[in-house]
This record gives structure tokens, sequence and C-alpha cells, in this order.
């Protein structure tokens, strides 16, 4: 036997022995169950650390209503006593405002002055942005979407833009979307196991939910339909109609609380939202439907200014909407800004050249053109052939997709300003493409065709992580003079 055989037979068990471990670990059950996990505190890190490095008052969003109702609470100690009508953002339901209020009076209660506190106060929705994202991840494994997909879901969940931006967020949207997610998981699982605890928890989710945004009453026909169907399935009627006697009895009072007394009081259509006027510089009345609602020119999705509150032509549904999921209102700067006399009033963070963050943004937005059309398509399909889930769950997911996506569209019909073109008012979206995307995972057959697909969902999910967190570290507009 020659010494390049025996040199040969020395190394390749070596080689192999190597290669059975990294096939053994990755084989492994609760491999990627480990990884989700990982991935779910790494994720809560980063929002902690964005958290940290990011100015309470960075969006309009934060300086408006939302900060002023919160410190009436704090001031007078009470909701609202007035027409809410008369006063910016107050006609929203009170119960994030009185919670944020009880946080922002605890830390000025330790002795932090105001501003401090409004620093403080930002870790409050990204705790309950982690809180939501936990829920998403429960919500997937109660669809039997494990391994591989269970983890790149989750990674995008964890490191998505919307939920960055969301989680510094001083507004009614991360509460308002937390406890959609929770009513979602309680309501899955009461389908599965129809126990008080969990019809207590969808009602608790649900009615506060609706104290929170009204909006969250698109999920109740959803879980209606979950209800409906269990209840003639089980033939258990006195013990289902009992559950929903409690479920009742604590969602209604708490859902149709603020709607009902303002319209008792002040005569508030329940339905109540408030209005720019036609003068604002976001009206985009005088575009026409085709302009607003059809296929915008590929050139509008290559742009990533997001800086709609100085006054827009932004008009088109679908590049609006793809634009604001991952770059809020003044959340990301490429480029100094200046004010009408020419004066430096923005630096740019980070070590990179802005065309460099530029381009990032830009291939940011084509990545997520691209997974948009990818995630909705694999849905769509899997809501038709994934017979492995329950085909009650599938309906569920079909219903709570076509009512939240219908009901933007009529807001934006309703509305017609840029602000309203916004993807925080569907988040939930984004969950539901990351369902579709596990179902098809798990029911198609690994042909060529589909690998190719797959390889490329998994390589956009990865690449929306990396640039993402590239960015909201690096491209914060940082005030030149505190």
């Amino acid at each position: 036997m020659s010494s390049t055989s025996c040199a040969k037979n020395k190394t390749h068990p070596k080689l192999l022995t190597s290669e059975n471990f990294f096939l053994k670990t990755v084989r492994h059950p609760r491999f990627f169950s480990v990884l989700c996990i990982l991935t779910l505190v790494t994720g809560f890190v980063f929002r902690l650390y964005y958290t940290h490095i990011t100015v309470y008052n960075i969006t309009v969003h934060d300086t408006g209503g939302h900060l002023n109702y919160i410190k009436y609470i704090v001031t007078n100690k009470s909701i609202p006593n007035f027409d809410p009508t008369t006063k910016w953002c107050f006609y929203n339901p009170p119960f994030y405002y009185v919670c944020s209020a009880v946080v922002f009076r605890f830390l000025t209660g330790m002795g932090f002055p105001d501003a401090q506190a409004w620093e403080l106060f930002q870790y409050f929705p990204c705790i309950v942005i982690f809180a939501a994202v936990i829920g998403m991840y429960k919500i997937l494994k109660e669809f039997d979407i494990d391994g591989l997909p269970l983890w790149l879901a989750t990674a995008l969940l964890s490191f998505h833009p919307v939920l960055n931006y969301l989680s510094i967020s001083i507004t009614n949207d991360p509460l308002s979307l937390m406890l959609t997610v929770w009513a979602v998981y309680f309501a899955v699982r009461w389908y599965k196991e129809p126990t008080v605890k969990s019809i207590v928890g969808v009602a608790l989710c649900v009615g506060l939910g609706m104290m929170t945004k009204l909006t969250v009453a698109l999920i109740a026909p959803p879980i209606a339909l979950l209800f409906v169907v269990k209840f003639f399935k089980d033939k258990q009627y006195i013990s289902h109609l009992k559950q929903f006697g409690i479920f009742s009895v604590i969602c209604f009072p708490l859902g149709l609380f603020w709607s009902v007394r303002n319209w008792w009081l002040f005569k508030t259509p329940v339905t109540y939202v408030q209005s720019l006027t036609e003068k604002s510089g976001q009206y985009i009345g005088g575009y026409s439907n085709a302009q607003r609602f059809g296929l915008p020119p590929f050139s509008d999705f290559t742009r990533v200014d997001s800086s709609w509150s100085r006054g827009t032509a932004d008009h088109n549904l679908w590049s609006q909407t793809l634009r604001t999921s991952l770059f809020d209102d003044n959340m990301l700067k490429w480029a100094d800004a200046f004010d009408e006399n020419g004066v430096q009033t923005l630096d740019i963070g980070g070590t990179w050249s802005k065309i460099t963050y530029t381009n990032l943004a830009t291939t940011l937005m084509m990545v997520s053109l691209v997974m948009f059309v990818l995630l909705t398509g694999l849905t769509v399909v899997a809501l038709f052939k994934a017979k492995q889930v329950n085909p009650l769950f599938r309906g569920f997911v079909a219903v709570a997709g076509v009512l939240l996506a219908g009901n933007f569209v009529k807001f934006c019909m309703d509305y017609p300003f840029t602000c309203t073109i916004h993807f925080r008012y569907i988040v939930p979206l984004l969950l539901y493409g990351c369902i579709g995307m596990g179902m098809y995972w798990s029911w198609c057959k690994k042909n060529w065709f589909n690998r190719i697909l797959l390889g490329v969902v998994a390589a956009g999910i990865v690449m929306t992580v990396v640039i993402s967190t590239v960015l909201y570290v690096n491209c914060l507009p940082i005030p030149l003079v505190a």
C-alpha cells in the first residue's frame, strides 16, 4: 500500500467524524428549538440596544398627540373628560395611554426628570414588542411549523424593520399588535383544548385590544369562526355556552366601553377616526384611483426616502406600504438634512459612506419586494394545498388576512393622506406570511423547483435580517445641538 493511500486512510475517518458530528447536531430533535430561542433572545438584546441609542422623540408620531395624551392622564389622573374629537389623537381608546401614564409616573416618581423618563419609557414598547414576537413564535408552533422554516420565520420576526421601529414607538400600535397576537394564540389553544383559561385569555386580549385600538376588533370574526365550528363539532353545547358567556361578560364591556361612552356623551360615531384637512401637504385625494391603487412605476420601489411628515406626494398603496414596512417617518437618514436657510440640522452616524447606506436601503427594498411576492404566493398555495394543517386553521389565516388587508384598503380610500398608507396598520400580515411559508415548506415536494424557491426565500430572510440590522444601528439621525 502506498504512503498516499495510508495518508488518505488516516485523514478520511477524521473528516467523516467531523461531518457526522455536524449532521448529528443539526438533525437533533431540539437543535432548531434551541436555535429559535437563541434567535429570540438575540433579537430582544438587539432591540434593547437600538432603544438605548435612539432618542424618544425621533418621529412625529411620538411628539404629537400620543405624548400629549399620556401627559394628560399623568397630570389629571383620569381619562379625558371632554369630547375627544376636539383634541388630536384623543379619540383613541385609553388603555395604552393609562398603562403608559402608570409607567411614566413610576419613572418620574423614582426621581428621573421628564426628558430622561421619556427615554427610559421607550423600554416599555420594546418589551411589549418582544412579548408580541414570543406570541408569534408560539403561534407558529401551534401550526406545527418546526425545523428550518420555524427558525427562518423566527429570525424574520425577531429582526424585521417594522418591529424594530415599533419597539421604540410611543404610540398604541405596539400594544395593539401584542394583544392581537396573543388573542390569536389563545383562540387556537382554546380550539385544541377548550379550557376556561384559554377563553379568558381570548376575551381579555380582544377586549383590552379594542380598548387600545378599535381595529383589533378585526380579529374577532376569524375567532368567532373557530368558536362556531367548535361549538357544533363537539356538541358540548352547555359547556361551550357557559364559556361563551364568560367570554361575553369580559370582552364586550372592555371592547365597547370607549365607543359607547363617547357616543352616549358626545354623539361621536362609534367608528370615528380623526382626519387631516385637505390643506395638509399629505393630502393625495387629487390622484386618480389608478395612481393610488394600481401598480406604480418600478422606480417608485427603489426610492427609500420615508419622511412623510414634511408633506410628500407618496400616494401609491403598493410602494408606500412596502416602504413603510422598512423605514418609518424620520427613523433613518441616508444624507445630511438642512433647514430652509441651508443650515445643517442632522448628522449621520455610522462609519461607511452615505452612498453605501443608500445602496443597502435600496437593496433591502428590492429584497422585500421579492419576499412580499413569494410569501404571498406561498401562503395562497398553502391555504389550499397544505392539508397536513387543520383546514379550519388555514381558513382562520385566510379570513384574518383578507379582513385586515381589505380594511386597510378601505381605510386608505376613506382617508386619502400619505400617513394613512402605513404598514404599521397591518403588521399581523407579516405573521400570516410566515405561517404560509411554514405550511408550504412542510407540504411541498422537495423537487428542484421548490428547492430553488425555498432557497430564495431563505436567502431573502437572511439578507433582510443582516441589512436591516446594519441600517438600524448606523443610520440614526443624530441632532447636532442638544
